[in-house]
């Protein structure tokens, strides 16, 4: 298990399954973290690290220092994945028996922090549901980055740099991750855009988590922040997860 050193003794913050780590410090004075979030442990593989930190600081030019701030507050949720790791950080309670036709809006900042980040497949957002479908109980629900184009993502992927994905606005695209029964497309390899699969699954609800994950293909250094579902806003700080209504 790979634990950052400088908060290695946080070990409540440590989940058990599997060799997955979470590193979180004690919750500062006067913040109001969010407690329902954490790494989902039947979702992730391997031994990748999901920590709360402070920064990063990214760079907007070619300037020496870096000088870009998060964007909200003064952390975020650092992510270290291996190549064949996989991991989700989720919410399992405060969505779950959502309409999916109630999920109006989804945004993130994602922060790829090594140089040779360009093309390397990005951390996505995901949706445990019920589809509400003759023969499937459960799919997951997955934003893809990678294969949306802008506005859903920025025109030009940036190395070092805080960038805006907005997973429900024109050019994105979704995916179930078990085809759905009558229903051509919309997968994780012929992915639609969220409207198409809202409307291809009136009845489903959000079951068991929403979540950012990263895996099961390249690796990623980086971070993410500012998760927003619908006027729901999660601010990833050091000191915990903090909720903000819009």
């Amino acid at each position: 298990m790979r634990i950052t050193r400088r908060l290695a003794w946080a070990l409540p913050g440590v989940m058990a399954a599997g060799l997955v780590a979470v590193v979180q410090a004690p919750g500062a004075a006067g913040a109001r973290p969010a407690d329902r979030w954490g790494v989902i442990g039947r979702n992730s593989s391997g031994s990748p690290v999901a920590e709360l930190r402070m920064g990063p600081y990214g760079r907007t030019f070619l300037e020496y220092p870096a000088l870009q701030p998060p964007p909200y507050g003064q952390g975020s949720l650092g992510l270290t994945v291996d190549g064949g790791e996989k991991v989700a950080y989720g919410n399992e309670t405060d969505f779950a028996g959502t309409r999916l036709r109630r999920i109006r809006s989804v945004k993130y900042w994602i922060f790829t922090g090594v140089d040779y980040g360009i093309g390397t497949v990005l951390p996505s957002f995901s949706m445990e549901v019920d589809p509400g479908l003759p023969g499937l109980s459960y799919t997951t629900l997955v934003y893809l980055p990678d294969k949306s184009v802008s506005p859903s993502r920025p025109p030009t992927q940036l190395r070092h740099a805080w960038q805006k994905y907005d997973a429900t606005a024109p050019g994105n695209r979704w995916g179930s991750s078990r085809p759905l029964p009558g229903v051509t497309g919309c997968t994780l390899a012929s992915p639609c855009s969220f409207k198409d699969i809202k409307e291809k699954m009136p009845d489903a609800v959000v079951s068991l988590s929403v979540a950012i994950q990263k895996g099961t293909d390249d690796a990623f250094r980086g971070a993410v922040d500012g998760l927003q579902i619908n006027d729901v806003l999660f601010d990833f700080e050091r000191s915990g997860v903090r909720k903000r209504v819009r």
